[in-house]
């Protein structure tokens, strides 16, 4: 007897939701970054905002792997993607503490983020149609 595993798709539509939080992080982490460079809101100190906001990115980005595993899909490109932006955003933390002692990474810092953005948009995407199948 052969037994057929079904898609969680409700997993899949969590981790789609969790995938646009990272996004809106990302661009939160943009936003609170130019504080670095002498640009703030007022008299708000963002840059420790920024980084609480890249540890909260990379939970989510934990949970997110977690849940399209969980979901018993048979897609390895979710699963595949799922894990890159695990490993990006765990990347990318390590570059943003190396950018105190290096100012200079902090060019590889934003290019990464740009990279993290349009990885997250993708796999937003097929998690998305994967969902509502």
């Amino acid at each position: 007897m052969s037994e057929e595993v079904s898609v969680d798709t409700k997993k899949l539509d969590m981790a789609a939701k969790a995938t646009l939080a990272t996004m809106l992080l990302v661009l939160w982490q943009g936003a609170s970054g130019i504080n670095r460079f002498g640009y703030t809101f007022g008299d708000m100190n963002l840059w420790d905002l920024h980084s609480h906001s890249a540890n909260l990115a990379f939970i989510l980005a934990i949970v997110i792997a977690v849940l399209v595993v969980r979901s018993k899909t048979d897609s390895s490109q979710l699963k595949g993607m799922a894990f890159g932006l695990l490993g990006l955003v765990f990347f990318q933390i390590g570059f943003g503490y190396m950018s105190i002692s290096m100012p200079w990474m902090g060019m590889v810092h934003v290019v990464m983020a740009l990279g993290i953005m349009s990885h997250a948009t993708i796999l937003w995407y097929h998690l998305r149609n994967a969902s509502s199948q």
